[in-house]
């Protein structure tokens, strides 16, 4: 799942994921949804009753979190379910 606008660039990071797992044998589903992410992605677990979520940590640069908050450090304190952070 990503979180953004449905761009050709999101459409082409998704597929890429998608077959990564495919061809390792994971049944994958992809999905674009607008909105924030620490929203989005526990009303989505809950609503397809997920039991881990799996994310990218801390794109963004130090700066920005500083000034405006981090995502990862949202999700953190807002899963439900088990939560894996890749960086």
């Amino acid at each position: 799942m990503l979180v953004g606008a449905d761009t050709d660039d999101h459409r082409e990071q998704l597929k890429w994921a998608f077959d990564v797992l495919n061809q390792s044998g994971i049944d994958a589903r992809t999905h674009i949804v607008a909105g924030d992410v620490d929203q989005v992605l526990p009303a989505y677990q809950q609503e397809h009753d997920i039991d881990m979520m799996v994310m990218g940590a801390y794109g963004h640069s130090r700066i920005r979190q500083l000034l405006v908050g981090s995502t990862t450090t949202a999700m953190i304190g807002s899963a439900r379910v088990p939560l894996l952070i890749l960086r």
